[in-house]
């Protein structure tokens, strides 16, 4: 007789950090983003959603950080600042932003509103690389970096960097990281792009092979970092055994504007994504709505703890480096994997460390 294994699960209020989308729009139109490549309603997040959030996180004594960001900028949801004011008294909240909309005003609400971490996109302190791709003058952003250290009470808000690694912004990355260390960043996040068009599939610098040129530079940049007492955290660029999903282990959900619970970013919208060369349907994944369900009736429903029991051990295919994945046709949607897990995690670049999510 077979030996046979039940999994038992044991409810908990066990999250530890919570990602907060108050809106999918953007007042940017960058050339890596998501929203170069979807179809999707345009929202804010509810008064009402957003407000019943803050009265369930009581319920959840882990919970430590607030993370508000998603897809969107949040800086120009219309309920920005409630969300400030609800969250930040409690936990630490970080702000996701491209940093375009930061005045004087706005950093100085955040500063006296306790901000635990500001994070900023900087794909480039070059003027005309970043106009490249974020079609904007990069000098404001610098400038905004600069008030926020001069401004900052008992080093809060940490200022952290995020820099997508491209070919077309690889030559820039030892000045943004020399620009930064003057600036009073703390960190830099350096990312491997994960295109989401076909076009974009040029600029990444780990599909085929990382080149030595790159390994050089990224070397370079993180020594020049550590000198000057700044971390540089860079991506990993070539396929490892070992995954970690940053979303599971740390015991994270995302919400998305509509209210819809999601396990990670990579499932809080549908879009195509290019996987070493493959084109990939990546179908947004609900566990559940806060319209309808609270948001711990959602993190302890059987669906959510197996998703993140399976995750967390690792029982799911590894597609990337599949002997048959140039012949599976499961492989090119993420509603299912080979071995029945809905969603997919199997090509997760993030588990793999190539892409990168502070």
């Amino acid at each position: 007789m077979k030996d046979v294994v039940e999994i038992v699960y044991h409810p908990s209020p066990s999250m530890e950090r919570l990602y907060l989308e108050l809106t999918n729009r953007c007042n940017l139109s960058c050339e890596m983003c998501y929203r170069q490549n979807w179809q999707e309603p345009l929202g804010d997040m509810s008064t009402e959603v957003l407000s019943s959030i803050a009265n369930e996180l009581a319920g959840f004594p882990d919970l430590k950080e607030v993370i508000l960001g998603g897809i969107g900028e949040p800086t120009i949801a219309d309920n920005f600042r409630q969300a400030v004011e609800l969250f930040a008294p409690r936990y630490e909240v970080t702000v996701t932003t491209n940093g375009t909309t930061l005045d004087d005003r706005l950093i100085e609400f955040l500063i006296s509103r306790g901000v635990a971490r500001i994070v900023l996109s900087v794909d480039s302190t070059d003027v005309q690389a970043f106009a490249a791709i974020r079609h904007q003058n990069v000098q404001g952003l610098l400038e905004s970096t600069r008030h926020i250290a001069e401004r900052r009470v008992m080093g809060k808000p940490e200022i952290v960097w995020e820099f997508v690694a491209m070919k077309s912004t690889l030559p820039f990355l030892k000045e943004t990281v020399r620009q930064a260390t003057q600036l009073g960043v703390n960190r830099i996040f350096v990312s491997h792009i994960l295109p989401m068009r076909q076009e974009m599939m040029a600029e990444t610098l780990y599909h085929p092979a990382l080149s030595p040129e790159t390994e050089k530079t990224f070397q370079e940049g993180f020594l020049l970092g550590l000198a000057k007492g700044m971390d540089v955290i860079l991506p990993q660029s070539q396929l490892r055994t070992d995954r970690h999903c940053r979303f599971v282990e740390t015991q994270s959900a995302v919400v998305r504007w509509d209210g819809q619970v999601s396990p990670c970013y990579r499932f809080l919208h549908s879009y195509p994504e290019y996987v070493f060369g493959r084109r990939k349907q990546i179908e947004a994944h609900s566990f559940g709505s806060l319209r309808e369900q609270s948001l711990l009736g959602i993190w302890t429903s059987p669906e959510f703890m197996n998703y993140r029991y399976k995750v967390i051990t690792g029982g799911y295919p590894s597609c990337t480096d599949c002997e048959f994945v140039n012949g599976c046709d499961i492989v090119a949607r993420t509603d299912m994997d080979c071995l029945g897990n809905a969603p997919s995690c199997g090509d997760c670049l993030w588990a793999r460390g190539i892409t990168v999510c502070p």
